[in-house]
């Protein structure tokens, strides 16, 4: 791998010069932060800079700090520079704290400046140009996954946050608390309503606006210094809290909803102060338990509720919507209203049809045998994701809820959330309890070696040991474990060890294994990487050695060594533990591959979070009504984004769909059913929208998301002719470089920090280092334990007088034991005194025994209590070392996560996975969301797609199609394929749920169908019409060329080899046909030879990962193999990364052929399940089955043939035995359409391009050899033939197609 580019070469700041590790080469993905000197016309540095000094990079400094003729310093404006400091002089230093005097009559200014400072509306106005400008505006977000609708400005938010950290922090430092406290502990029962009324609007309001502003409480850097506040306001027992908010309830109460003498417009002010102040008690409910149960509490919200005891009026609804969220939640919160049904009660329905109900099993302490294990419990947020030992050991079946409602534990959307984190969890962890065990029970019973696996597939490592241990102050506590080299390195270089593990994939980044023992003992860590720069300590500068510079996998010839961190950090202490007290036991080291940690355990966390918030949209109805930001008074759509030349045309949720749909049609290039999407989906707060292959999911996607960015308010004018800037992606690498410059992570490089971040990282980091040296020092103290030198100072500590009599020194008489000879002082002592005959004294009367009178085995008792009182000493320490430590670290990534919700503020579209949202949920959440896009609906889990649906969300537009694929799923029995797995039904989608529900109660909801295809062929598509889609149409002028090379551009090759018996042997459950293979390299050749069709225009599909590693290795002597992401992933979980022939080298080795790319001749090959929203010209499908039981295997479920049949444009050829696929119904269907257009039978026609009307029927491989030898026919074609025979003679084969077109072109 070629190193990476300098990043001092890039600000011409690299101090190494040719002796640098990385490359001196210019990196167009390097951005420079701008200089502030130059924005200022004064950078003396010149070309020399290692700023930028670009034109956009310096207007959007200026942007961001204000009108260029502003004087700036650091980061802030003079004039609010001076505020703040005037501001801040009120609050009294620590030193004078305790003297400080009340400001009385001053905290009226106090309160309102420190609002001006948090909200910056100075800035605002400077940045603006003077102009009123909101701070309101709604964003967007586009993925493959998810998109999201966010808040705020750039220039706003960047120009004031610096302030803003300051401000806050300030009223939570010593000196601030005394001032929150002056304002929250005044007598408000005794003052005069209208005095009351002044000291509200002038001094609470403005307070309450500061703590709950939205910038203020997203930041995760200020949530420590925000819980203070609260802390305050609530006061030692709640009664500072009842006393403020019984006045100000009181106070609420008396207010008028509506403008006075005007029942029809709302009064603003009044609405905004009832919002704030319950917002403010909805953040104090949840940061102090105490107030759940607080009676008085309770009572203050009941008279606030009476606020809204009349009906509000229409002109109303929209202003107290928010006010009446955070009423419903308090009182959810202190149980004054329960909106969620959650009784057995709601949910048991009986219908009219008589059933026979088997007994079902419950979770834990429900179940009549009483909890399987002990981590099993009735409440999921009470489960370890990961199993334990029990778990893992435990005979009983677990339980899983069934997909009927009425078989529920618990109701609404708290049974909800159990059914699906039940059942995901044991799709995922399932398979890893389950290999556990079996490895398991082979350390205990070494016969069971040979027991065949089921399941998840698994590498073992045998004779494992912990070679050492160290605390990274990054990573935290990693084990080096070392273990047997595999058989297959047995013998090997270095070199051929290192290409080994390098292209097996193994022990790779984040892979997750799990050591057990043969004495009971299950720990899981995931794999380490090696840093990417060498660390140095903090202090000294001089360089830490990380545990991966000492150990790998490939440098021993007996041994490799993997590093490793554990998962749980209880698990760390157990390990401990046994590593002190000395393993006896046989160890076994299990890894899952292909199974990440990541892709599961963030979605399982996240819903046992929402399982305790229960904060979720579209709870107490499914409104179908328009999402609430578009019920504001006067609001509609403007979708000028899309019509043609820009015509303004305008839509209100009120207006009739089908004369709106009819309008948008003619004024844009959207067909009718498109458009009627659009409208439908604008209009509803859940809109669903179905779409069969090819009819433009995602071009509708796009006009959707191009209408609502351009219905934002001002501050997004920053729309280029090019496409929407400010474009965020989170996640890993993209394939695509064009949004590499766009990844969060690339973005958060460029940013700066405040001063308040500035200085937090600085002392935390610092911090975090020194917690760091201190843990590796306790654990090199537990190394030692049991030493002469670590027991000598425990006793000169603890027991001077044992110290002096064991070691020697300075008694009490001034004399001195001089021992010459001091090794083994311990042992001698140990060993000098007999056994003793009668009963030993005990520990408490020993201690005051001098250890020269004590019997051998009264000192061995004695030695044993100094080491057990050491390990206890030192356990205590690390435990407190490593929370101090996990503290800091949590408060550190806070800050970078900050800059990360900095910029996702700023964004105008951020690109997010659904399991990429569960991974950074509290992150997106802070970011106030409101609308969320997830295309593919149709193959999303409900569960992630749940986490995905913030508290904030108002409006969700899902795409996708219920009859093309379902979720994938690891556990076959819990998908609606397995005749067990019905009743689970993990594979049924939300989409799917929501349009087709399985309950014969439930209601389906409406949904709109795109109905115009621009893929397929007309005799391609009548596949999937006449059997799934009836009133699918093809778009007018739908025109594919026949396929080169073919008589028919749609064909069914008929055959009656059987599969081979035995499947695939190197894959498990996994199938392969022979006779298959060799026809389609045939025919895959015969097609390329033609010359016309590059590597995107040709794909193979298969069912069967089996038979799509056959024809790979078939085809990968002549081709380049493109294989997708998820095909890699899903061979590198069977252990499969080579596509050589079966008499290939034992052992993984990555066949060069194998590339990601596009190259002359290449041809893509893709599994049916990985293949979906794909498409090629020519598409050959190789069917695999073919038996006597006539046992079709995957291919019998519909969604899956629907995606078989529709990915080819111009022709489609199958390959399979028509007997084997006739027992399926859709399948019966489809054939009898081949068989309409005569294109089923057992040979299939090539057509010569030089000879049309030649014959030419194959059968079997041999065929194409005998029949179409070079791709033509056998008939004389001389002038065609001598060019190809010269070519053949000097050039590679990945040209003989070019010459073949070059020569064919030039014929008469």
């Amino acid at each position: 791998m070629a190193p990476k580019p300098c990043i001092h070469f890039q600000s011409n700041n690299c101090r190494k010069g040719k002796k640098c590790a990385y490359t001196h080469v210019i990196d167009s993905n390097f951005k420079r932060k701008a200089c502030t000197h130059f924005a200022n016309g004064k950078c003396r540095f010149g070309d020399q800079c290692t700023y930028s000094h670009a034109p956009e990079d310096i207007a959007l400094l200026k942007a961001t700090l204000g009108s260029s003729g502003t004087e700036t310093r650091h980061g802030k404006s003079v004039s609010t520079e001076a505020q703040f400091k005037e501001w801040r002089y009120n609050i009294p230093l620590p030193d004078r704290v305790a003297t400080a005097r009340p400001l009385g009559p001053a905290r009226t200014k106090f309160c309102q400046q420190a609002l001006e400072l948090v909200d910056g509306e100075a800035c605002v106005e400077r940045v603006r140009g003077g102009k009123e400008s909101s701070c309101t505006g709604e964003g967007y977000m586009w993925a493959q996954g998810l998109s999201i609708m966010y808040h705020d400005p750039l220039s706003v938010f960047v120009c004031t946050y610096t302030v803003l950290q300051e401000v806050v922090t300030l009223l939570a430092s010593e000196g601030g608390c005394l001032r929150v406290r002056e304002l929250a502990a005044q007598d408000f029962a005794q003052l005069p309503p209208k005095q009351y009324t002044r000291i509200f609007e002038a001094q609470l309001l403005p307070f309450f606006k500061v703590i709950t502003h939205k910038n203020v409480d997203s930041s995760l850097i200020l949530t420590p210094r925000l819980m203070t506040l609260y802390n305050i306001v609530y006061g030692e027992n709640g009664d500072r809290a009842v006393r403020l908010f019984t006045a100000a309830a009181e106070h609420l109460s008396a207010m008028s909803l509506m403008k006075f003498g005007d029942v029809e417009t709302v009064d603003q002010s009044n609405a905004e102060a009832i919002e704030t102040t319950l917002a403010v008690m909805d953040k104090l409910v949840e940061v102090n338990t105490n107030a759940m149960v607080h009676d008085e509490l309770k009572a203050v919200v009941a008279t606030i509720r009476t606020i809204f005891d009349q009906p509000l009026p229409a002109s109303a609804a929209f202003a107290f919507k928010p006010a009446l969220r955070y009423l419903r939640r308090i009182e959810q919160r202190l149980g004054l209203g329960q909106t969620i049904p959650h009784t057995e009660d709601d949910t048991k329905t009986t219908g009219g049809r008589a059933f026979f109900e088997l007994a079902c099993e419950r979770p834990g302490e429900l179940s009549d045998d009483g909890p399987r294990h002990d981590n099993d419990h009735v409440d999921i947020r009470q489960i370890s994701i990961l199993p334990s030992l029990q778990e893992i050991q435990s005979p009983r079946v677990e339980y899983l809820p069934l997909a009927d409602p009425r078989e529920w534990h618990i109701g609404g959307l708290r049974g909800l959330l159990d059914r699906h984190f039940r059942l995901l969890r044991e799709d995922t962890v399932g398979q890893l309890r389950d290999a556990a065990k079996l490895e398991l029970e082979r350390l205990h019973d070494p016969k069971a070696h040979g027991r065949k696996r089921q399941g998840t597939r698994t590498f073992v490592y045998c004779n494992v040991a912990v070679s050492n241990l160290a605390f990274d102050s990054y990573s935290g506590m990693e084990f080096a474990l070392s273990f047997d080299q595999p058989r297959e390195l047995q013998g090997k270089s270095e070199r051929q060890r290192h290409d080994w593990w390098d292209g097996s994939k193994r022990l790779g980044h984040e892979a997750l294994i799990c050591l057990l023992s043969s004495e009971g003992c299950a720990t899981f860590f995931i794999v380490s990487p090696a840093p990417l720069r060498p660390k140095k300590d903090f202090e000294t500068g001089a360089p830490i050695e990380p545990l991966h510079k000492t150990y790998n996998l490939w440098s021993e010839e007996e041994r490799a060594h993997v590093i490793a961190k554990p998962v749980n950090q209880p698990d760390m202490y157990s390990l401990l533990d046994q590593l002190m007290g000395g393993f006896t036991e046989q160890l076994s080291l299990v890894e899952f591959p292909g199974v990440l940690l990541p892709a599961f355990k963030p979605t399982l966390q996240a819903m046992q979070t929402m399982s305790n918030t229960l904060d979720v949209p579209f709870l107490e109805a499914v409104d179908l009504g328009p999402p609430n930001y578009a019920t504001k008074p006067g609001f509609r759509y403007n979708l000028s984004a899309v019509t043609k030349s820009g015509k303004q045309l305008h839509l209100t949720p009120a207006r009739n769909t089908e004369l709106m749909t009819a309008e948008l049609t003619s004024h844009s290039t959207l067909d009718y059913s498109q458009a009627h999407a659009v409208v439908s989906s604008l209009s509803r707060s859940l809109a669903l929208i179905q779409g069969p292959p090819g009819t433009g999911k995602s071009y509708t996607g796009v006009q959707l998301i191009k209408i609502l960015l351009d219905n934002k308010k001002a501050s997004l004018e920053r729309l280029v002719d090019e496409g929407v800037q400010n474009v965020v992606r989170i996640g890993g690498s993209s394939k695509s470089e064009r949004l590499a410059d766009v990844n969060l992570r690339a973005v958060v490089q460029r940013l700066d920090l405040t001063k308040t971040e500035k200085s937090d990282r600085y002392e935390l980091t610092k911090k975090v280092e020194m917690e760091a040296k201190e843990i590796n020092s306790i654990l090199s103290q537990m190394a030692q334990l049991g030493s002469e030198t670590s027991l000598s100072a425990y006793l000169l500590a603890f027991y001077p007088e044992m110290h002096t009599q064991l070691f020697g020194g300075v008694d009490e008489d001034g004399w001195q034991t001089v021992d010459y000879n001091r090794d083994g002082i311990l042992e001698k002592w140990i060993g000098a005194a007999h056994w003793g005959n009668g009963r030993p004294r005990t520990l408490n009367v020993l201690r005051d025994v001098p250890i020269t009178h004590m019997t051998g085995q009264e000192r061995r008792i004695m030695h044993a209590a100094w080491i057990g009182d050491m390990r206890e000493e030192l356990q205590d320490k690390l435990h407190t070392a490593i929370d101090g430590y996990n503290k800091l670290k949590k408060q550190l990534d806070a800050i970078r996560s900050e800059l990360e919700l900095r910029v996702l503020r700023q964004a105008n579209i951020v690109g997010i996975t659904t399991s990429g949202l569960a991974r950074h949920l509290d992150l997106i959440r802070r970011t106030g969301a409101k609308v969320i896009l997830c295309e593919e609906a149709g193959e999303v889990l409900e569960s992630h797609l749940l986490t995905a649906l913030l508290p904030s969300v108002e409006h969700a537009i899902l795409i996708g199609d219920h009859q093309q694929l379902r979720p994938q799923v690891q556990n076959y029995s819990l998908s609606c394929e397995s005749k067990n797995g019905a009743q689970y039904a993990l594979d049924v989608s939300l989409f799917e749920r929501l349009v087709q529900p399985q309950d014969a109660l439930a209601q389906s909801l409406p949904y709109c169908t795109l109905t115009v295809q621009r893929r397929m062929h007309p005799q391609i598509s009548q596949l999937v019409r006449r059997t799934l889609y009836p009133l699918l149409q093809d778009a007018p002028a739908l025109d594919r060329p026949p396929v080169v090379g073919m008589r028919d551009r749609l064909f069914w090759l008929d055959h009656k080899h059987r599969e081979n018996q035995d499947g695939d042997a190197a894959i498990s459950d996994s199938r392969t046909n022979d006779h298959e293979v060799n026809i389609v390299a045939a025919l895959v050749k015969h097609l390329v030879h033609q010359g016309v069709y590059t590597s995107e225009d040709i794909a193979v599909i298969t069912p069967y990962l089996g038979q799509l590693r056959k024809i790979s290795a078939k085809l990968s002597s002549t081709f380049n193999i493109v294989l997708n992401d998820r095909d890699e992933v899903d061979l590198h979980k069977e252990g499969i990364d080579n596509f050589g022939d079966d008499t290939a080298p034992a052992g993984p080795v990555r066949h060069t052929s194998v590339v990601r790319g596009s190259l002359l001749q290449a041809i893509r090959i893709a599994t049916i399940d990985n293949f979906q929203g794909e498409e090629a010209k020519v598409v050959v499908v190789s069917l695999v089955r073919s038996n006597a039981k006539n046992n079709p295997g995957f291919l019998k479920t519909s969604n899956r043939i629907n995606v078989l049949l529709s990915r080819a444009k111009n022709g489609m050829y199958i390959i399979g035995n028509g007997d084997t696929m006739s027992q399926v119904e859709m399948w019966a269907d489809v054939m009898q359409i081949f068989k309409q257009d005569h294109c089923f039978g057992p040979t299939l026609q090539l057509c010569c391009p030089r000879h049309e009307d030649t014959p030419l029927e194959v059968a079997i491989p041999e065929d194409f050899l005998r029949l179409a030898p070079e791709a033509g026919c056998a008939r004389s074609c001389r002038a065609l033939h001598e060019g190809l025979h010269k070519a053949q003679s000097w050039m590679y084969p990945q040209l003989q197609e070019t010459v073949w077109r070059s020569v064919r072109s030039s014929l008469p």
